[in-house]
Parts: C-alpha cells; sequence; structure tokens
C-alpha cells in the first residue's frame, strides 16, 4: 500500500537597499532574505511500516531570516 504525503510549494524572498555612509564616501548594500517563506518547522514522515504508521521522520527546518551588509571602499 503506497503512502504518500501531500504537494508542498516552497518560496524564498529577499530585499535590497543600497545609500552611501560616513559622508558619503562608502557605498553600502543591505540585504535582507528569507528562507522557506512559508515554512513553520515539523517533522516529516520518510519511512512507513506495512500497516501504514511511520517509523523514521526528518526535520524540517523553519523559515530563517538572514540580513547581510557589504561595504565598497
Amino acid at each position: 500500500r503506497p503512502v504518500y504525503d501531500k504537494a508542498r510549494a516552497y518560496f524564498d524572498a529577499f530585499a535590497t537597499y543600497r545609500t552611501k555612509l560616513f559622508a558619503g564616501k562608502t557605498g553600502t548594500t543591505f540585504q535582507f532574505n528569507v528562507r522557506n517563506l512559508t515554512e513553520g518547522g515539523r517533522l516529516q514522515p520518510i519511512k512507513a511500516n506495512p500497516d501504514g504508521r511511520a517509523n523514521a521522520y526528518r526535520i524540517v527546518d523553519p523559515r530563517q531570516f538572514i540580513l547581510s551588509a557589504t561595504f565598497d571602499l
């Protein structure tokens, strides 16, 4: 008896802002990334017994926020 999981879609997003700091001498780029925008984190069954009960799981990471800054000297 096959065991199926529902279809899932994964989305990432980012926003970038560029400016000059220190009296206009240093170009700066700020970038905000979000990985797995719609994911809240969970355990996902990856293996099942013959009766259909799950017996192994994997951890699905929740959404992740990343802020980075790049300076042009």
